[in-house]
Parts: structure tokens; C-alpha cells; sequence
């Protein structure tokens, strides 16, 4: 029987040795088998905070003295327990814009985790067109909100042409330039052509101003006229087409 035992162990295999390289990769296959299950782990982890955590719980709206907010909501439709991230801001703030024609802008700010803001600036009735006996109504920022029978009493006149994107941005540079030297009491904003550009003050005083060569420096003239010398109970002309001057003439 010793003599049996003694011949199986020398025909057994010995052990087969496991070289440094083997090693190391087993060890990386173990580590890169454990990053992925923490990253699985991370994950799942995360999307249920996402699901859980980052849900729209509060709308605020700010902003209009026209709109309710619940106008506003009401037309969002956000669903119950919606995603903050899935919602569509820019989206949101056009349809707002399309929809509600007395809103000027809106904007939807995300403050996380579960909050909207809605910030809205209403349209005001800034400027018109005449065409015959219609008028049509702009706003501040030059979009379109109805037809009137009668110009709002507080708008200026545009006589320009709207669909003429030269005409437009010269428009928009005078009235820039109205503001800015605090001409408030403009009352017509005409522009007809490269040489034929003026203005009317008060309804009273008819502004010439030629081309838009040098237009500010002619503005500055105009302001300083009706501010230091002409008193504002006539009627008259300020010509300041030349550039050099402006030549007041009363009617």
C-alpha cells in the first residue's frame, strides 16, 4: 500500500506556477470589474436623485402687471412631478411670447433643485404706422400688437417703412439718439430715402436732418436750440440738414 501511494505521487502534476505578468492582469481585471460596478452603482444612483430630487415643485412669475400668474402656468403645462431638466426654456419663452401678443420677452430661469422662474416684461405702445385711416401698433421693441382707429396718444409716428431694414435701422438710431440726449417729447420719426431724415418735437417743431451724415452732432444742435433758445409755446422749423448748424425759422 506505501509502495502504491508512493508511485501515485510521483506520476501527480506538480502545481503550475503563476508568472508576476498573470498576476498583474488578474489584479487589473478585478480593478476595472470593480469600477464598473461602482460606476453602475453611481449610476442608478444618480438617476433616481434626478427622478426624485430634481422635480419642479414651484413656479414663481414675476414681471407683468398684465398676465396672472396663473395665465402663465396654465399655458406652460408643466406635468406633475416633471424632470427641471427636461423642461424646454427656450421653448417655454417663445410660445409665451407668441401666445400672450402684450408680452414683450420672457424668460425662464431653472433654480435648482426644484424651482422655475418666469421673468416677463409686458409690451407698452410705443410707436405707430399710418396707413389711410388705419393705424398699426408697436411696441418698445418694435413688435407688432393691433390695428387701431385711432394712434395711442402717448406712441410716436414712424414714418418709415417697417419691411425696409435700412430704413428701420436708421430709425432705430435716431431713436437711440433721442433718448440719449433726453429728447422725450419726439412726436414723429420720419425716414423717407438717403437724404430726406428728420423728426417732430411737441408736435410744434419740425426737425430737418437731412442725411445721417454726422446725425448726432446735428441731434446735440436741435437739443440745444429747443433747450436754450426757443421758446417751446411757438411753431416753427429747425433745419440742421447742412451739418455745420441749426437754423431755427418760426411759423
Amino acid at each position: 500500500m506505501k509502495q502504491n501511494r508512493n508511485n501515485r505521487a510521483a506520476g501527480a502534476q506538480p502545481p503550475k506556477r503563476v508568472s508576476r505578468r498573470d498576476l498583474k492582469r488578474r489584479r487589473m481585471i478585478k480593478r476595472i470589474l470593480s469600477l464598473v460596478v461602482l460606476v453602475a452603482v453611481i449610476a442608478v444612483g444618480f438617476y433616481f436623485a434626478m427622478e426624485t430630487l430634481f422635480v419642479v415643485r414651484d413656479v414663481e412669475v414675476t414681471g407683468s402687471s398684465i398676465f396672472t400668474p396663473k395665465e402663465i402656468t396654465d399655458f406652460m403645462a408643466i406635468p406633475e412631478e416633471e424632470n427641471i431638466f427636461k423642461v424646454d426654456a427656450e421653448a417655454i419663452q417663445t410660445g409665451l411670447t407668441e401666445e400672450f401678443t402684450y408680452l414683450e420677452s420672457a424668460k425662464v430661469v431653472k433654480r435648482l433643485p426644484d424651482r422655475l422662474e418666469v421673468q416677463l416684461a409686458d409690451s407698452v405702445e410705443s410707436y405707430y404706422t399710418a396707413d389711410d385711416d388705419e393705424y398699426r401698433v408697436y411696441s418698445q421693441g418694435f413688435k407688432y400688437l393691433r390695428n387701431a382707429a385711432v394712434p395711442p396718444e402717448t406712441a410716436v409716428w414712424l414714418d418709415v417703412d417697417m419691411a425696409d431694414e435700412a430704413a428701420m435701422e436708421k430709425a432705430k438710431e435716431l431713436i437711440a439718439l433721442f433718448k440719449k440726449y433726453d429728447m422725450t417729447q419726439i412726436t414723429k420719426i420720419s425716414v423717407s430715402g438717403e437724404n430726406t431724415i428728420g423728426a417732430v418735437y411737441m408736435d410744434r417743431f419740425e426737425i430737418k436732418l437731412g442725411t445721417m451724415l454726422d446725425i448726432e452732432y446735428k441731434i446735440k444742435m436741435c437739443d440745444k436750440l429747443l433747450r436754450e433758445k426757443i421758446p417751446l409755446t411757438e411753431r416753427g422749423v429747425i433745419d440742421a440738414s447742412q451739418g455745420g448748424e441749426a437754423v431755427y425759422k418760426r411759423q
